[in-house]
């Protein structure tokens, strides 16, 4: 199995903090109206990102790094974050 004490712990805790950053980022980027002309280029970063940190999650899982909980965290705040709705719910009518 792969460690991370082969690796500079410095340079890896900044990169996945930047990740994590980007990522929730993403997800309120996603969040734009779609009449947003930069809805689509949001929209496909937020995927991209996802795609991102669930390696990166994976990556802390297998070599053992107690990290993969900041990766998973952040999966699952994306996750929820982007298809929650946060507007009102719709009252009907009639009941």
């Amino acid at each position: 199995m792969p460690s991370l004490s082969t690796a500079d712990a410095g340079l890896l805790f900044w990169l996945l903090a930047a990740l994590h950053v980007i990522g929730l980022a993403t997800m309120f980027f996603a969040r734009l109206p779609r009449s947003h002309r930069l809805h689509t280029i949001c929209h496909h970063g937020f995927f991209a990102c996802l795609i991102i940190v669930a390696g990166a999650t994976l990556f802390t899982i297998v070599t053992q790094s107690n990290w993969w909980v900041w990766s998973g965290t952040t999966f699952s705040l994306m996750a929820v974050g982007a298809t929650a709705e946060l507007g009102h719910a719709a009252h009907a009518t009639g009941f």
